[in-house]
């Protein structure tokens, strides 16, 4: 498992290919192994045995999703009177 120390050295001494991991290409008869899987964003370290990788990916992709949807990822806050209130002005 690569940390962003290990990435960081990798560039330095400017190492061209490295062997990587995926869920694409993981060789477990069932399922994907943690270290194809990789870290546990929320954690920090390697995935746990039978944690629900599914739900976490879907999760992960639909927040954003929704966020952006109702508005209050570039939004967000409480609403208020004066927020709804608005001013047409007309100049000559």
């Amino acid at each position: 498992l690569l940390h962003e120390h290990w990435c960081d050295l990798l560039e330095a001494n400017s190492v061209d290919s490295v062997k990587v991991r995926s869920v694409v290409s993981c060789d477990t008869d069932f399922g994907v192994c943690a270290h194809c899987y990789g870290r546990d964003l929320a954690r920090g370290h390697l995935i746990n045995k039978g944690e629900a990788i599914g739900v976490i990916a879907a999760q992960s992709i639909g927040e954003p999703g929704t966020q952006l949807t109702m508005r209050t990822f570039h939004i967000g806050g409480a609403a208020s009177r004066a927020a709804a209130e608005s001013s047409i002005q007309v100049k000559n």
